[in-house]
């Protein structure tokens, strides 16, 4: 027999062109019957769409650009405490107790102050000296003290002789006596080139 023909092999591609036809025609459908809703109940389906996607990306934008504006945090004044309430004092533990400020307030006692009640001299005088004697009289605090006994010519207040002593101890408005004997070659010079002449005496507290 006679052998037939090689048959060219059927391709199952279509061709490009038909596929297209078919998608336009598929989508051309959908927009008619689209179309024809929205004529009928003035609902337009796309118009929600694009609202949705475009509230989207809205919202993703905002949510990914950074704020320009800073966030204001509220600021809250602190109340204000009513003048009616008595406020008690702070309790401060390092301040020092009463009685050690008392103590501090405490005078240092009076020094003393001895004053001339009265002077005498103690017999005559010798060829080059003079014994003298005071009571004294302390005006201020409980102390001791000294005074000095001067010998002074008759006419003028030079001395010829003079000598030094300590008053006692003595409390308060208290008294006490001293005296001392005074000599020098003024005083012997003075007696004797003045046969009977007299002298005279002061006594000073020292300070």
């Amino acid at each position: 027999m006679p052998e037939e023909p090689d048959k060219p092999a059927k391709s199952d591609d279509e061709p490009a062109y038909k596929k297209w036809n078919v998608v336009v025609a598929t989508i051309g459908s959908g927009v008619a019957v689209l179309v024809a809703i929205n004529g009928l109940t003035g609902w337009n389906p796309l118009k929600d769409l694009t609202s949705q996607s475009g509230g989207a990306s809205e919202s993703a934008t905002s949510r990914i650009q950074p704020s320009t504006t800073p966030e204001e945090v509220p600021i809250y004044d602190p109340p204000q405490r009513s003048s009616e309430v008595d406020e008690e004092p702070a309790d401060d533990s390092s301040s020092p107790p009463e009685d050690a400020g008392e103590s501090t307030e405490t005078t240092a006692p009076a020094s003393p102050q001895f004053q001339v009640t009265s002077s005498q001299w103690n017999g005559p005088c010798g060829d080059s000296w003079c014994s003298m004697s005071a009571i004294f009289r302390n005006l201020g605090g409980e102390g001791a003290g000294s005074a000095t006994f001067y010998v002074l010519r008759p006419d003028a207040n030079e001395y010829l002789a003079r000598c030094s002593v300590v008053l006692n101890t003595t409390s308060e408005n208290g008294v006490t006596s001293a005296g001392c004997t005074a000599s020098s070659g003024w005083l012997q010079a003075y007696i004797r080139s003045h046969p009977g002449t007299t002298v005279r005496m002061q006594v000073t507290v020292d300070y």
